[in-house]
């Protein structure tokens, strides 16, 4: 496993807050995802044109002022990863040097400062160490949100001067409610064939709150309709698959798994980037390509598309039942279970997490 290089990070809270109470229920199956926050978290302030001092401390309630850039226009980027426990009693992070490199680039595109990349690893380190206690067993684990707003006065339309680098960890189990931890169950999906999620030249890459703002209608609508995630095809036209809310999509036709290709407009997911890694080491055929929804959809049909499925840090590796049109109708994939190889994909890429299997990669990073 790596290693992240000590910091002088401040710490500084009481001793109740590394461990949780005794009547907290910590049990995957029984934590809605997100709700509960640990109670420390770690932050930092950029001002005068550089980073402070980061610190771990108790967190507290967040004080804009009512003209506070990010409450006007929206300048925020956000990430998302886990820590792990593994069978030994330590603790990992998966893959947290791709999601620091991620964020400094998200951060170029909404005119943000670089968040260097030691203080990223060094205060998710520090901060999870300080809450490991906080960590469920498996198939649990900690979901770790690292967040930058523009907090500077001003409601002329520039960039802030001054931000907040802050991380929060949250003691989570499965991602969707109906699917239990740890298992590969299967989600209906709506296809948004109206509302766009990003265009070309836009923010579709950078993993901004704004993004996901313009989604809520269209997840509201699936929700509705039954549906736990929405499929967004692309916005200028030629009707082209992109990614969830959220989450990539991959699909199986024949013998292999194929994704869309990184153009821009869809975020470069980590657990897809790990998914093209890990797939041909298990003998799984996989490529990025263009895939054309009607196309595709004839596919599923036919049978010649057989397994689909969504990823992402929180949700992982999750099944897709059917595919619901704005239509009304609803098309099935395969039989509507989790796929076999689709399965195998879950339960290889879960099991090196969770440290039962040998990270081949490297890509499991120790606290």
């Amino acid at each position: 496993m790596g290693a992240i290089t000590e910091s002088n990070i401040d710490i500084e809270f009481p001793a109740s807050a590394s461990t949780p109470p005794p009547d907290l229920d910590l049990r995957p199956d029984h934590l809605e995802f997100g709700r509960l926050t640990a109670p420390l978290w770690f932050r930092a302030w950029y001002r005068n044109g550089a980073w402070e001092r980061g610190r771990v401390e108790p967190w507290s309630t967040i004080n804009l002022h009512p003209a506070a850039i990010v409450l006007h226009y929206a300048q925020e980027i956000f990430e998302g990863l886990k820590a792990y426990k593994m069978p030994d009693g330590s603790v990992t992070l998966f893959r947290p040097e791709m999601n620091a490199r991620r964020m400094q680039h998200s951060a170029a595109r909404m005119a943000m400062p670089e968040i260097p990349e030691q203080m990223f690893l060094e205060g998710i380190r520090a901060l999870v160490d300080c809450q490991r206690k906080w960590i469920p067993n498996p198939p649990g684990s900690l979901y770790i949100r690292p967040t930058v707003i523009g907090t500077e006065p001003c409601i002329g339309v520039r960039s802030s001067a001054e931000y907040l680098f802050y991380v929060i960890v949250l003691p989570s189990g499965g991602y969707f409610p109906k699917v239990p931890s740890g298992s590969t169950g299967t989600v209906r999906v709506l296809v948004s064939e109206s509302v766009g999620r990003a265009a070309i030249g836009g923010t579709g890459d950078a993993k901004a709150g704004a993004n996901y703002s313009v989604t809520l209608e269209v997840i509201g609508l699936a929700k509705k309709k039954g549906c736990a995630q929405v499929m967004f095809l692309d916005s200028h036209g030629e009707r082209t698959v992109e990614e969830m809310g959220g989450m990539n999509v991959f699909f199986l036709r024949g013998d292999t798994f194929v994704t869309p290709p990184l153009t821009g407009t869809l975020l470069a997911g980590i657990t897809r980037d790990s998914i093209l890694k890990l797939a041909p080491t298990l003998g799984i055929k996989v490529k990025e390509e263009r895939v054309q929804w009607d196309e595709l959809l004839d596919g599923v049909k036919s049978g010649a598309v057989t397994e689909a499925f969504a990823c992402g840090t929180a949700a992982v590796i999750t099944g897709i039942e059917s595919f619901v049109l704005e239509s009304g109708g609803e098309v099935r994939v395969g039989d509507g279970k989790c796929g076999p190889i689709t399965h195998r994909l879950f339960d290889s890429l879960r099991n090196i997490q969770y440290g039962v299997e040998k990270d081949p990669f490297g890509w499991m990073v120790q606290v």
